[in-house]
Parts: C-alpha cells; structure tokens; sequence
C-alpha cells in the first residue's frame, strides 16, 4: 500500500472525529468521503472537487486506488496540496466492492458516503442536508435520489426511491450512490461481500434494512455518469442473478425470486429489441479474485 498521508493517518487515529464549525456551534460529527477508483484520471479531479465544495465542515476524503495504470495518482498529488484531509492509499483489490471495504475499514468518520469516482454531488449541501436528518432523527442510514447523465451531462434517468424490506426483496430500487451510513452498523453487520461481483450493495442493504433505522430524502442528491452504451447483456444477467441469489439469501422465495429474476432480463431483452439503449452504469468491471466477505475490522 502506499498513500501520501503521514503514517498516523493510515492507522487513522479515531481521537477527533467531531468539529465546531466556525461560529463555534456544537460539534458536527466527522463525515468520511470514500472514493473507489481504477484508471480514474478523467473523472477523478471533478469528483474530488465536488467533495471539496461541500459546505459541511467536517470531512475527511479517502481514495481507494487499485493500483492504476494512467494518471489517478498523479491527479490526486496536484489536488492534495495543502489539504490534511485528502488521503489516497494504493494496492490492488478484489474488485470495487473489495475497494469501498478497505475505504469503509480506514474510515474515522461517525458517517460513510462512498462516491464513485465518475459520480459528483448535485448541490453543495448534499452531506450538511443528510447528517442533519440523520442526527435529528437518529438514523442508522439515509438514501436519496440520484440521476444518470451522459458524459455531456444529459440526463438518461432519475431512481432512487423510499422503500421497505419486502420491496427492496424484490428488486433494488434504493440509489446506493445516495446512501450514507453510520459507522456502527459496518461494525454491527460488516462490509460488502465480494462474492458479489456487481450486486454487493444490495446485498449489503438487505442483510441491514430491517435492523436498523433508515431515512429517505426525496431530493437529488448525486449525479452519476454512465459509461456508455452496453452491447452485451451478460452484465444485466448477472446483475439479476445476483440480486436473485441476495433476496434468496435473506427470506425470499427462491421460486418468486427466480420468477422475478427471468421477467426482469425478458423485460430488458424487449427493450433493447425495440431499439433503446441500455447503458451500462457498473464501468468498474475489475476481476473476482476471493469470492469471501469480510467483517469490518
């Protein structure tokens, strides 16, 4: 692993994660940024960015890098300047699922936001909104609306929205972008199984929904940039199977799933035969490498 941050940061001491703001009101609670990222020299200066122009006043950024082969590193260094609370840690990983464990793991923050590196914020007060809710009505976790837009920021389509467990059983209908989480429940209930290669995070969002308390905000809250026209549906497939195999896991049906799983891809087969573009939003296609989960440590 190698990182700019001092070696203090990387066992990321946990003795201030609270911060008056400067009116000197009562602590804001440490907010950790974390960005999965591989071969991300396009994209993330503009996600970093984002995160810097968050009007809350107590965050911390992490970088997870998988060892990429273009300019990541180098785009981080310039964006590091002068900033204590960017930190960026290098070594290869298991897929991106395996990436945003390691982040959540080296995270200080009470909450975790993970923000893809080709994902922004779509208003400034994003964080200060959500963990303001959160503290008001003490939620273990809170989601919101997120849109997908093209690399020329036209919008494709908005998701994202309040569900309960039996729906989310049947179909991930939660923006995952949008969700922040408290640390404590990544130590309650674990990280993201690698297992999963493209449906960890509804996986994730299963084993915890009904154990703890979750909000929703109906506002936009991140935009997500689609990597493109796919034209190929094993990656839908796939999707599919494994938020089948996930509900399967946690009390549903295996008929019902299996029923729901082969009407979702004959739904996206008849989409595309009539000529629309499914775009792929899953552009970190990094290998499997350990199919093992792991508890946070």
């Amino acid at each position: 692993m190698t990182t700019t941050a001092s070696t203090k940061d990387k066992t990321m001491d946990t003795s201030r994660t609270r911060d008056a703001d400067d009116q000197g009101a009562s602590p804001r609670p440490m907010v950790t940024v974390v960005t999965p990222v591989f071969n991300g020299e396009r994209c993330l200066q503009r996600c970093i960015a984002s995160v810097a122009a968050q009007d809350y006043p107590n965050i911390e950024h992490v970088i997870v890098d998988g060892c990429s082969k273009d300019g990541t590193r180098a785009v981080f260094e310039r964006a590091a300047a002068g900033r204590e609370n960017l930190h960026f840690f290098s070594e290869p990983d298991a897929g991106v699922y395996d990436a945003m464990s390691k982040g959540v793991r080296m995270a200080r923050g009470e909450y975790i936001h993970i923000l893809n590196a080709d994902d922004r914020y779509a208003a400034n007060n994003v964080l200060s909104t959500t963990i303001a809710n959160m503290e008001r009505n003490r939620l273990d976790l809170c989601h919101a609306r997120a849109r997908q837009v093209t690399g020329d920021n036209e919008t494709v389509c908005e998701f994202g929205r309040d569900v309960d467990f039996e729906t989310l059983l049947k179909k991930m209908r939660v923006a995952h972008p949008t969700v922040v989480v408290r640390r404590s429940v990544y130590e309650r209930f674990g990280t993201f199984s690698i297992g999963f290669r493209i449906a960890a995070d509804h996986e994730f969002l299963l084993r915890v929904w009904n154990r703890i308390s979750v909000g929703f905000i109906p506002d936009l809250h991140v935009l997500m940039e689609i990597g493109g026209v796919s034209t190929q549906n094993a990656n839908v497939r796939s999707a599919y199977h494994e938020s089948m195999a996930a509900a399967v896991i946690h009390g549903r049906n295996p008929f019902a799933a299996a029923l729901r799983c082969s009407y979702e891809i004959f739904k996206h087969r008849i989409i595309r035969s009539r000529g629309f573009q499914i775009h792929d939003t899953k552009t970190d296609h990094r290998p499997l490498l350990v199919p093992v989960g792991e508890p946070l440590r």
